[in-house]
């Protein structure tokens, strides 16, 4: 019977059939219930193929025949999809785990704390340098921004930054690139709907499954190099602390190194293209809109200015550049679907069923260009996001998605400190976890300025000295960990070392006839060595700064060195480039994360290197003198010291390593600090003709020609003398002084301080105070005069205050006096044919003016 069913039925009849079949079965996976969402025709088999604009894709929901409402279904060739509102590839528990893990870790790397914005300022200046080098001529800046975009999630995943000449990087960059742009081609598209047939084919689909392995192989290299020099106990970067989870090894199967793998991939491909892309539009818009473009760099010129860099503070500041960035986004539409979804469970929607599995796929698109919710949808017009001159947050604003899960990247903001559980604790800055108040510790801190009076506020720091302020003892504890030296040492060891330094100063000079003649001495060699000069343009900062330095090494070390000195040129400039690393993001980072940080290569390493080498060159010192010591004859600091461990009171005050701290706390503060502030005065100066002119004058008046300045003249000079403060406050070359350390429960300006807060005064608060100062923005020598003669200002506070203020005060302000009048006295201070002088400075322990070349005209 069966067998003459068989031979009776057609091949015809057999195809009609399995067509029959076919359909019935694709109606019957397809239908849809009641009160599903409304959606276009649904042809069998092929869905919605017909609908695709293969060009265009995003296209074919935009504009597809019909008017749907805001939710709406659309199939996919053959997947039926719900664009609704909705991130990456994995689900459940691990991907509330691996989520969790992502950023935990991001943030302990610095996502929404201050080291990361340092972190891309650096990258800032980076990505200008790099424009900059193309010198105004046409350029694809792709992959350059590419290239630092990518930098900001390298540094946090693989623990390093590329160059943008690497070659590798380059390349990878290419097959990141071609890879995302492989995935709109048309066999992507269908290998995406018939993927166990089209994989068979050749196509775009294959280039990418091709990139994908060498992207892949690229992360595993550095996973593999990661693990064999890993250390469990100090987490260098993301992939060292995913490592950490997957030794745990729970047993539950959610820390793999596939995981790792796909994480990383995903980090460096989310961390790189979408913010890329928007700078890239960003670009576009400003180049096609010159006006838009225009009152952007208006609104920076005015709140930023050109001497420093932007920083996030200003962005509260700055409403049309704000919504300038937020219309980019809009209108460049970056992401026009989130990552598709899937429903977990039968689901009503703004009264639309969804059936549990129905996949669920986010139309940001027709949120961010809706008629009803945006006044001019298809025109960039950052009015958008402007109310009364402010900037508006829009709740039709969802670049990142919306809803959970939504993407890890959306918090870009950093964390505000929740409100104490004191209550009368003072107004502080963002408390940063795991790196508390590294803003203020660090060289980033000289934008607190800007910020502070943006927002008004009195002080952006956990204390802020104020006019005739009181510090108690209990704030006088260093808050590092160094037991050496003067300026880290706490409590019995550092009044010791405190005492004995101010007593052997002063035994060698400071405050006395024989010190002012020495400072004089050297003040003939560095008049000469301008005078050498004969008016040529040249940078004056290593002459200033071996003639500073030359005063504390003739009481310290005993001599003076020359100004061709070629090993102490050498020193001198290990100095400087030291105090130019600590400003750096690594430095900073060290700061806050040494025993992570100490493995990774960076500026920190070459601080160690300088660090190493100075300390050699005073042990150096330090042996001579051992060689020839006469205990009967003290000849400078080294010889004193000597004689005090030799005593050897058991208490272990005085020792060696001690003695080397010392020597070195001494060559170095008395070197920086002083030299930084001449250099700041010759450069004001030739800013400024017209106070030049002024002082000059004076300096003729009361010195003249034929004498050198002495410091008994000062008194006479209330212009000099003023002009020297005003240089002091507007150079502003120390905002902060060292962290301290409550040492119990203290009250300050009626606020409580718990026992063990660390403490960071805002020196700058009170020099650019607007209360105090008349116009604190300014460089106006009137700050110091009332009716014609000098006016001492309690809130000029550049020496610190309190017990722990700077102990080389009185000699710092003998040497500007000096230094500066006699360099006055001898020459005039301009700029060079055809050069124009900034205020800019870097950001370093100090704040010193960027490189400059002067010239010095002998009068």
């Amino acid at each position: 019977m069966l067998r003459f069913l068989w031979e009776s039925i057609s091949i015809q009849v057999l195809l009609i059939f399995l067509v029959v079949f076919l359909l019935v079965a694709d109606y019957m996976k397809h239908r849809k219930p009641k009160d599903y969402p409304p959606h276009p025709f649904y042809l069998p088999i092929v869905g919605h193929m017909y609908l695709m604009n293969f060009s265009n894709p995003m296209m074919t929901v935009q504009k597809s025949p019909g008017a749907f409402p805001p939710l709406v279904e659309r199939s996919a060739l053959c997947h039926s999809v719900v664009l609704l509102a909705g991130l990456l590839s994995s689900n459940g528990h691990l991907w509330k785990q691996q989520r969790r893990f992502t950023l935990s870790t991001l943030r302990n790397f610095g996502l929404g704390k201050r080291s990361l914005e340092e972190r891309i300022q650096e990258e800032c200046r980076y990505l200008v340098d790099a424009f900059g080098d193309e010198q105004g001529d046409p350029f694809d800046p792709h992959f350059k921004i590419n290239n630092a975009v990518s930098n900001i999630i390298c540094s946090i995943t693989f623990g390093n930054r590329f160059e943008y000449h690497d070659e590798d990087f380059q390349k990878l960059l290419q097959l990141i690139d071609e890879t995302l742009t492989l995935n709109g081609a048309i066999m992507s598209q269908l290998y995406n709907s018939f993927p166990s047939i089209i994989k068979f084919l050749p196509g775009a689909h294959q280039t990418i499954f091709r990139n994908s392995r060498l992207l892949k192989s690229f992360v595993k290299e550095r996973i593999d190099k990661h693990k064999e020099d890993w250390n469990p106990s100090e987490s260098r970067d993301f992939i060292d602390c995913y490592l950490q989870e997957i030794a745990k090894d729970n047993g539950d199967g959610i820390f793999q190194e596939e995981n790792l793998m796909a994480c990383a991939v995903d980090l460096l491909l989310a961390g790189t293209e979408t913010t890329s892309t928007t700078i890239r539009w960003a670009l576009l818009y400003m180049a096609m809109y010159p006006e838009i473009q225009a009152r952007v760099q208006a609104e920076i010129d005015t709140v930023i200015g050109q001497a420093r860099q932007p920083a996030l503070d200003d962005r509260s500041n700055m409403p049309y550049t704000n919504a300038v960035i937020h219309e980019v986004q809009r209108k460049g539409n970056i992401i026009p679907f989130s990552v598709p979804r899937m429903t977990v469970k039968d689901t009503v929607v703004d009264g639309f069923y969804i059936p549990k599995g129905t996949s669920v796929l986010t139309n940001l698109t027709s949120v961010m260009f809706d008629q009803n919710e945006w006044e001019t949808p298809d025109t960039f017009n950052p009015g958008h996001f402007l109310k009364d001159g402010q900037f508006w947050k829009r709740e039709s604003f969802v670049p990142f998605a919306i809803a959970q899960p939504a993407l890890t990247c959306r918090r870009t903001r950093p964390c505000r400190a929740p409100p104490s559980s004191h209550a009368a604790f003072p107004l502080g800055e963002h408390l940063l976890p795991g790196a508390p108040h590294l803003p203020c510790c660090f060289p980033a801190r000289c934008q607190l300025h800007e910020a502070q009076k943006a927002q008004g506020l009195p002080s952006t720091t956990l204390l802020s000295p104020h006019r005739g302020a009181h510090v108690p003892d209990e704030l006088q504890q260093s808050l590092d960990d160094s037991t050496e030296g003067l300026l880290s040492s706490n409590g019995h060891l550092w009044k010791q070392q405190r005492r004995f330094t101010l007593s052997t100063l002063r035994n060698f000079g400071l405050g006395k006839r024989s010190l002012e003649e020495l400072i004089q001495e050297e003040c003939r060699y560095l008049v000469d060595a301008f005078g050498d000069e004969q008016g040529n343009s040249f940078d004056p900062h290593f002459k200033i700064n071996n003639a500073v330095s030359n005063i504390i090494c003739s009481v310290t070390f005993g001599n003076r060195f020359e100004y061709h000195d070629e090993d102490f040129q050498k020193l001198l400039r290990l100095i400087d480039e030291s105090i130019t690393k600590s400003g750096t993001v690594m430095s900073q980072l060290y700061n806050s994360f040494p025993s992570i940080m100490k493995f990774f290569p960076g500026s920190h390493q070459t601080f160690f290197k300088n660090w190493r080498l100075m300390r050699n060159f005073v042990k150096e010192r330090i042996d001579k003198h051992k060689e020839d010591w006469n205990p009967s004859e003290s000849r400078d600091f080294i010889d004193c010291y000597l004689q005090e461990i030799a005593k050897d009171n058991g208490d272990g005050t005085f020792q060696e390593e001690n003695l080397v701290a010392c020597a070195l706390d001494l060559f170095l503060a008395g070197t920086e600090t002083t030299s930084t502030t001449i250099r700041w005065a010759l450069l004001f100066m030739a800013m400024y003709p017209e106070i030049q002119a002024r002082v000059q004058a004076e300096i003729d008046t009361v010195i003249g020609q034929a004498r050198q300045p002495a410091l008994d003249d000062r008194s006479n000079m209330p212009y000099t003398n003023a002009v020297i403060h005003e240089v002091q406050r507007k150079g502003n070359i120390a905002p902060f002084i060292l962290p301290r350390l409550t040492m119990k429960d203290t009250v300050v300006d009626g606020f409580r301080i718990p026992k063990g807060t660390g403490l960071v005064a805002n020196l700058t608060s009170v020099m650019f105070d607007k209360n105090e100062w008349e116009t604190p923005d300014t460089f106006n020598p009137g700050h110091f005069l009332k009716d014609g003669q000098f006016w001492k200002r309690e809130s000029f506070l550049p020496f610190s205050i309190g017990k722990r203020s700077c102990p080389g005060e009185l000699l710092a302000r003998t040497e500007l006096f000096l230094f500066f009048t006699a360099l006055l006295q001898k020459f005039t201070f301009q700029a060079p044919p055809d050069t124009t002088l900034s205020l800019q400075f870097k950001m370093s322990i100090t704040l010193s003016p960027k490189p400059y070349k002067i010239c010095a005209v002998p009068r």
